[in-house]
């Protein structure tokens, strides 16, 4: 009588009695619910990544932009003397209708510095209508979205195009014209909205209030820094709020932590029902082993102690199911990252899935799944008596 309640719970799970397989597939009910939750939040994980990795490549490590207003004076010799910083671009930011012999397109048009060239990724998918790649930016260069929105045409060479600027409180937009020398292919969404051409160039056409004011400041971070620095950017650059790539695209993993937290909502909700079979098995436990609860309780064993023991057969069931699943699920996403098992098809970015496994997610999905095992079992045992009548009647 000197068994733990943890012993005795493991011991009524051991026979080949009715109960004992509707408890085993309560258990396998437990593993395929924590293994798809795991699989799912995997999922969840990888499309993610690969989304942020793609708009890493479209922005810099760091925007600096505007708190107020669109553009504004910017102290770059503070920022340069932080040594986090490895490189910084300027720019100038101008919405423009832009207008061919056939057609227009609201584009944003970048004037940027020299450095930019040299730092961003952009520079290096200009490429002239030629189809030469550029030395150095020189004249006007449309993603290749709105260049064939407006079916420019580099046939005999760099092709005209009429820009409106609109003019504030007024009715009329001042007008200019630029060459269209190039085009670049980055992403779609910047690819149809956006247009880089040399800042000299774009103050020329449209010359600002104050030549020394900029839209954003583009921070490039040195090989040594590590964590966060839009604090220390926001210290060095009062006014101008630090950005990184996923808060420019705020709405875009908005709508990816939504679909993930519906998601796994749904998935916990089956990991509940699937839970509620531990429940009936335990239940079933407990009325097939009144006998023995009745012994028990003769030979004086407290009644917690008999509860505690009812209560850790559905513990053991819980645990039983959720390394299971835990076993299963790490399988799967291993297997589809190794060998891509389930594929995209043709027309997407990557040929299979995306898959991230994720240490915290894959610790709270068992955490979630041992306490709600836990309640139940909790609610089941509390219903295992011990009164010794039932020792006259088994």
């Amino acid at each position: 009588m000197r068994a733990s309640g943890p012993q005795l719970g493991w011991r009524l799970l051991r026979g080949r009695k009715l109960t004992q397989w509707v408890a085993r597939l309560a258990a396998l009910g437990v593993a395929v619910g924590t293994a798809a939750m795991l699989v799912v939040l995997a999922g969840f994980n990888g499309l993610e990544s690969m989304v942020r990795a793609a708009y890493e490549g479209m922005h810099a490590p760091y925007t600096l932009s505007p708190t107020e207003g669109i553009h504004r004076e910017v102290d770059l010799e503070a920022l340069r003397a932080l040594p986090e910083v490895a490189g910084l671009s300027t720019v100038v930011s101008q919405k423009a209708l832009v207008r061919s012999e056939e057609r227009e397109v609201l584009v944003e048009i970048w004037g940027v510095d020299s450095n930019f060239a040299a730092l961003s990724p952009w520079a290096a998918q200009l490429v002239r209508g030629d189809g030469d790649t550029i030395a150095e930016l020189d004249g006007l260069y449309l993603g290749t979205g709105a260049s064939g929105q407006l079916m420019v045409d580099f046939s005999r060479g760099p092709d005209p195009v009429e820009l409106l600027w609109p003019q504030a409180g007024l009715e009329d937009f001042q007008r200019s014209f630029a060459l269209v020398r190039g085009t670049f292919s980055i992403h779609p969404q910047i690819d149809y909205a956006f247009g880089i051409m040399p800042m000299a160039e774009l103050r020329a056409l449209r010359p600002l209030a104050d030549s020394g004011q900029v839209s954003h400041v583009l921070v490039w971070p040195s090989d040594g820094a590590s964590g966060d620095l839009r604090a220390i950017l926001a210290t060095a650059a009062p006014g101008w709020t630090p950005e990184r790539p996923e808060e420019r695209e705020e709405a875009m993993f908005r709508v990816l932590r939504s679909e993930g937290l519906a998601t796994t909502a749904i998935l916990g909700f089956i990991v509940l029902l699937a839970s509620l079979g531990l429940y009936a098995a335990a239940s079933l436990i407990i009325l097939e082993k009144q006998g023995q609860r009745a012994m028990l309780a003769a030979l004086g064993m407290p009644a917690d102690r008999i509860r505690a023991a009812f209560t850790w057969s559905g513990i053991w069931l819980t645990l039983i199911g959720a390394i299971l699943g835990f076993t299963l699920g790490a399988a799967v996403v291993a297997a589809q990252a190794q060998w891509g098992l389930l594929k995209l098809g043709e027309g997407y970015v990557v040929d299979a899935y995306p898959v991230q496994w994720s240490v915290v997610h894959s610790l709270a999905v068992l955490a979630l799944v041992v306490v709600i095992g836990g309640l139940l079992s909790w609610l089941a045992g509390r219903h295992a008596g011990s009164d010794t009548k039932l020792l006259r009647s088994a």
